[in-house]
């Protein structure tokens, strides 16, 4: 059953090119199938419109009914939505991975940790790109940025002069490096790499918490056992030296009783 055309409202500029300008897109145009419940609006419809619905009928032809129509238009429709779905799941992202959560003592240098995974070989158009978002607010604020081999800390931020590159990107590692933590360091940390053509990233949190140092502590206990280490060996010192000196003493006394008794020995008897 073939296909045939019902043409309405045709402008005096469509009837002077004749049958031409009647094979292009007419905006008043009305696709009509014999035995179609209700026809097709073909307003601005190309080529492959009229095709599509050629192929929609049943056997191929151009007549349907009612129960026979519904059939293959849904058919299609289920094609095209499972074609788009399998165009979308073709797109490569980037997996981003950090630890969830990390304590750093005050005044203390840091390694945040981020690696990833990209189906794609890391190119030199990949980057990096570190944000915070301080306690408490809900924007970010991008700080560290890493791009063809060369890193830029940001100027205007609170870890100017603080922050460094210490990841490889060849080893899927876009870790940086915070110095001299302060607790108004504390919030979140996100990282954010893009390898293109995988360009899609969902980025990762790092939430850092500050805390109070605590090596302070140790380091005065750490003295106090150096001063009583100190000591002691001071009266180890001086212990030996008083050994050295008795001794000496009784060395001193030994001699002198050797020498006394070889004079008695040598004295003569009195009468």
């Amino acid at each position: 059953m073939a296909l045939h055309w019902e043409a309405g409202n045709l402008s005096s500029q469509s009837r002077r090119l004749g049958g031409q300008s009647r094979a292009k897109e007419l905006d008043t145009r009305t696709l009509v199938r014999p035995g179609f419940c209700s026809p097709l609006p073909g307003r601005k419809m190309a080529a492959a419109t009229v095709a599509v619905a050629a192929l929609t009928a049943p056997g191929g032809g151009g007549g349907c009914s009612p129960r026979q129509g519904a059939a293959p238009l849904a058919a299609w429709l289920s094609s095209l939505l499972l074609a788009a779905a399998l165009g979308l799941s073709q797109v490569s992202a980037v997996e981003v991975y950090t630890p969830a959560e990390l304590s750093v003592e005050n005044g203390t240098e840091t390694k945040l940790l981020c690696s990833f995974s990209s189906s794609e070989v890391i190119s030199s158009a990949a980057t990096v790109t570190w944000s915070f978002q301080p306690e408490g607010s809900t924007t970010s604020v991008s700080f560290f940025y890493y791009s063809h081999g060369k890193s830029y800390p940001g100027k205007d931020t609170q870890f100017k002069d603080r922050s460094s590159w210490a990841g490889d990107l060849n080893k899927k590692d876009a870790s940086i490096s915070i110095s001299n933590m302060q607790f108004r360091d504390n919030g979140t940390f996100i990282c954010d790499v893009k390898n293109p053509p995988d360009i899609i990233v969902t980025p990762s949190e790092i939430s850092v918490r500050v805390v109070e140092k605590v090596v302070p502590r140790l380091q005065h206990a750490e003295g106090q056992v150096e001063q009583l280490a100190r000591r002691l060996q001071a009266l180890e010192l001086s212990a030996g030296a008083a050994q050295r000196m008795m001794e000496e003493r009784v060395t001193n006394l030994t001699h002198r009783i050797e020498a006394l008794e070889q004079v008695m020995q040598h004295r003569p008897m009195q009468p």
